[in-house]
């Protein structure tokens, strides 16, 4: 059979919108599984989130959050209690100044903080593209400083990588 004749097109150009169709099609299910979510991926985020902080890689830190990041804490310090909420730009440069500071503080004292991670519960959605996340955290730097904070936090799954949507916290600062 013709199919020049028959459909007004030769074969190339068919096999080629048929070739066309197969990636489009590929490529929608590559998006669709790397956008899904699973309890190890969790545990890689929060590992990489630990290592950054140890590096004091604030980079690092504002690459995991999403373009659409947003984060209310409540901290609770000697002074008193203050809720501060921000959206991605605001964290960012926050994580940038306490890194900077963080270092410059811990370069003078010459010690090392302490970090704890410790993941309550991950509930995946059903279509497991989030993660909400129950975790608790804390640093202690020296026996005068330490920092805990508890809350959620809502991940998802891009085609770069695993990225926090945003977190609900309440810190407690102390001076002892």
């Amino acid at each position: 059979m013709d199919l020049k004749a028959f459909f007004g097109f030769s074969r190339k150009n068919i096999i080629a919108v048929v070739v066309l169709l197969v990636m489009v099609f590929g490529g929608q299910l590559l998006r669709v599984e790397m956008s899904k979510l699973d309890e190890d991926l969790v545990y890689e985020y929060y590992q990489k989130n630990i290592n950054a902080t140890r590096l004091f890689n604030a980079k690092a830190l504002c690459d995991m959050m999403d373009a659409e990041y947003r984060a209310v804490d409540v901290s609770k310090t000697p002074r008193g209690e203050e809720r501060t909420e921000m959206n991605r730009d605001q964290a960012c440069q926050s994580t940038h100044d306490s890194m900077r500071t963080m270092y410059e503080l811990l370069a003078k004292l010459r010690i090392e903080p302490e970090f704890k991670y410790t993941i309550e519960s991950v509930t995946l959605s059903p279509d497991s593209k989030q993660a909400t996340v129950k975790l608790r955290a804390s640093m202690r730097i020296g026996k005068k400083l330490s920092v805990t904070s508890s809350g959620t936090e809502t991940l998802v799954r891009r085609m770069r990588g695993v990225r926090s949507l945003g977190s609900e916290t309440r810190t407690t600062i102390s001076t002892k």
